[in-house]
């Protein structure tokens, strides 16, 4: 049979009506898989978003850490210690500040700063290794009360303690640097 006998029987047939449950179901399938493409093109859309998050999350550029809470100042342990507080710097003989850690030694010359803050008044002491390098007292209303010990070639590693009333705080100084 050639192509011009095929045509000419398939143009006799005429139009083929699909049966109406045939119509349906093709629509339906047609529909769930729309709706199928349109979740995997969420999908795709969510997965890339979150990507994108993560990416940003790696570029932004993180502050240096300033070091571990541990050697930074040591406060005193017990249900009192809020009471008093005590922050360290240490100065250096040209007068720059830096922050103090336990971790790092200090030359000779370097002075620790004390600054000692309580709410009420209350007598205060500052002893190293258990002797007594000052004491004295903060008045009603005052909140600050700056002390310092300047180190001194040959020491050894400390135990600094602000005594404030029943209340002890300790610093651990490594031995000055030679």
């Amino acid at each position: 049979m050639n192509d011009d006998a095929f045509d000419a029987q398939f143009t006799e047939l005429g139009p083929v009506e699909p049966k109406p449950e045939l119509s349906a179901h093709t629509l339906r399938a047609w529909r769930r898989e729309r709706q199928a493409g349109a979740w995997r093109t969420r999908g795709i859309a969510v997965a890339g978003m979150l990507a994108m998050a993560a990416l940003a999350l790696l570029v932004v550029d993180a502050p240096e850490p300033q070091g571990t809470t541990e050697t930074m100042v040591e406060r005193g342990t017990g249900p009192a210690a809020p009471n008093v507080v005590l922050k360290v710097v240490v100065r250096g003989p040209a007068g720059e500040v830096s922050r103090f850690a336990t971790n790092q030694r200090y030359a000779a010359g370097n002075t620790l700063m004390f600054r000692v803050s309580t709410p009420i008044a209350a007598p205060l002491a500052l002893r190293r290794n258990g002797a007594l390098v000052w004491s004295g007292s903060v008045a009603a209303g005052e909140t600050d009360l700056p002390l310092g010990y300047t180190l001194e070639a040959g020491e050894d590693a400390a135990h600094f303690t602000i005594e404030g009333g029943a209340e002890a705080l300790d610093v651990y100084v490594p031995a000055v640097a030679p």
